[in-house]
């Protein structure tokens, strides 16, 4: 397309205006104001979503086993789906020897082993 088209063509010179761009159109909000708006149901006050949820992510953040036993679980689950040969043997096997190494531990902890001591302030040793 040379100038000669593009001067022939007025509509293609000018820019596009978007409906927002409208001075007299109202623009809707980004999100409603409160969770009953628009006709979305509203949580109960007095029950906080998704309580088993949140339980699981909280041991997941603070304690080590459940990450390496999750991790041991999952090394399984795919070596027995996806892969074949001698990488599914190790990496069943990983995942079986993370596994048992995990379960060994927690059944030689006794009740007291399960408890934390309470911070130590630095330099109070």
């Amino acid at each position: 397309m040379g100038r000669r088209s593009l001067a022939a063509k007025p509509s293609l010179l000018r820019s596009r205006r978007r409906d927002s761009d409208r001075p007299g159109m109202p623009t809707a909000p980004e999100a409603p104001p409160v969770p009953g708006a628009l006709g979305l149901p509203a949580a109960p006050a007095g029950k906080p979503a998704r309580r088993r949820t949140a339980r699981l992510a909280r041991t997941l953040r603070t304690r080590w086993w459940p990450r390496f036993l999750m991790a041991g679980v999952l090394l399984v689950v795919i070596g027995v789906t996806l892969l074949s040969g001698a990488a599914k043997a190790w990496v069943v096997g990983l995942g079986a020897a993370i596994i048992f190494v995990i379960g060994l531990r927690s059944l030689s902890m006794s009740p007291d082993d399960y408890k934390r001591e309470p911070p130590v302030p630095p330099g109070s040793g």
